[in-house]
């Protein structure tokens, strides 16, 4: 094998020292590098652009996945493995949509999971574990789900739900739309049995969960 660089950005001690381990144990003479901030991540690959690059999402404070993808696209050489503690659908879901390149693990792991993981990204392979595959899963199931329960409503529908889900009564809602107070409640009712749904915190919940709201409209 030609000779490979690898970058591991982690905070951890055991973590990183079990890390250099492995890679050590399974790849011939590599070149490890070991940074613990974003900046020093972004150095590293200004020298190293076909680097596997090993991060550990949370110990390096990674607030979402668009400070990676803008990594991505700047070192289209590299490969991606992200570590974490938990498997954060937050994060997850647009990693598979926006970062092609990119792998994940879960720090709990076992070993064999891990080193296989190593080896995929070194090799070009996918490679998400078992945890991390099912929380996707579930998530585009969701997102099924939600779209079908989204055409079960009409345009003014859409709209009142998120009027009501930032807590407008059906008073407020039919003064500002210009509407009576009859039709607000009778779009509310037909709201509620399409959705299967009985009460309007049922709604918000239902609202934000299935995405039929944008979370930064949303006000407690």
């Amino acid at each position: 094998m030609d000779e490979v660089t690898f970058i591991i950005a982690e905070n951890c001690d055991l973590c990183r020292i079990g890390l250099v381990c492995i890679i050590q144990d399974q790849v011939q003479s590599p070149t490890i590098i070991t940074v613990s901030t974003k900046l020093e991540l972004h150095k590293a690959l200004l020298y190293n652009e076909d680097a596997t690059v090993i991060v550990d999402f949370d110990s390096l404070a990674i607030e979402n996945i668009d400070e990676v993808t803008v990594l991505s696209t700047c070192f289209l050489r590299s490969k991606w493995l992200f570590m974490a503690d938990i498997p954060d659908e937050t994060f997850l879901m647009p990693l598979t949509a926006s970062f092609e390149r990119a792998n994940f693990i879960l720090k709990s792991n076992d070993y064999d999971v891990i080193t296989m993981a190593i080896l995929d990204t070194l090799a070009g392979k996918k490679y998400f574990c078992s945890e991390a595959l099912q929380i996707i899963m579930d998530g585009h199931n969701r997102k099924r789900e939600s779209v079908g329960k989204r055409s079960l409503l009409t345009h003014t529908e859409l709209e009142l739900v998120q009027l009501f889900t930032q807590g407008k009564t059906s008073k407020e809602i039919a003064e500002l739309r210009c509407l009576s107070y009859h039709t607000v409640n009778t779009h509310r009712k037909n709201i509620f049995r399409k959705l299967e749904l009985n009460n309007v915190q049922e709604l918000i919940k239902f609202a934000l969960k299935n995405g039929l709201v944008d979370l930064t409209e949303y006000y407690i």
